[in-house]
């Protein structure tokens, strides 16, 4: 009788599985599970994120509205909460329309957890400017740098890996991701 692992162990390998992602390791897709029940557990990462999400809007959010920033926090959290399941509905619908639908699954499972591993390195970054242990200068370079290199390089290579296609067209999924979730923020903002 086979035994399945740990909660703790699939989390472990998924996570490394997005370390590789990030490292740009061609053989990153192995470490995920890529099975039904791979993909359904990879919304875990919602869960996972949430407690460093809520630290850092509890830490940034007081300081950011006093910079002028007009998103209230309903639309910060409806965003959180909508996120993934909205990404991966969107991209059922678009990876079969460009006919690239074949490894849908394994694409959602690996973005799924690479958005954990991105929150977990975009996050404190973001909270130690909030709180001035970083000049705003320089963490705001830090963050910009690090979050072009994790959202769009590294989300193409995750595209190109996890899609089996071209770079052309990983590149346009990658915008189309990129336009999709800027599209969707705005119109929770301007709901909330």
């Amino acid at each position: 009788m086979e035994q399945k692992p740990s909660l703790i162990n699939y989390f472990t390998r998924s996570l490394i599985g997005a370390w590789q992602l990030i490292k740009l390791n061609p053989r990153a897709m192995d470490y995920f599970d890529k099975s039904v029940d791979g993909f359904w557990k990879s919304f875990w990462a919602i869960i996972l994120v949430a407690p460093l999400f809520f630290l850092g809007l509890n830490v940034s959010f007081d300081a950011a509205v006093e910079q002028g920033h007009q998103v209230s926090f309903t639309a910060h959290v409806i965003e959180f909460l909508l996120r993934l399941p909205l990404i991966a509905l969107v991209m059922v619908y678009f990876t079969k329309f460009l006919k690239i639908d074949t490894h849908y699954s394994e694409m959602i499972v690996a973005f799924n957890w690479l958005w954990v591993l991105s929150n977990y390195i975009i996050l404190p970054l973001s909270m130690l400017i909030s709180t001035g242990i970083i000049p705003i200068e320089v963490g705001t370079l830090l963050v910009v740098v690090v979050a072009v290199y994790l959202e769009l390089y590294v989300t193409w290579f995750l595209f190109k890996q996890s899609l089996k296609i071209s770079g052309w067209l990983a590149f346009g999924v990658m915008i189309f991701k990129a336009l999709f979730t800027l599209s969707v923020m705005q119109v929770i903002i301007r709901i909330f």
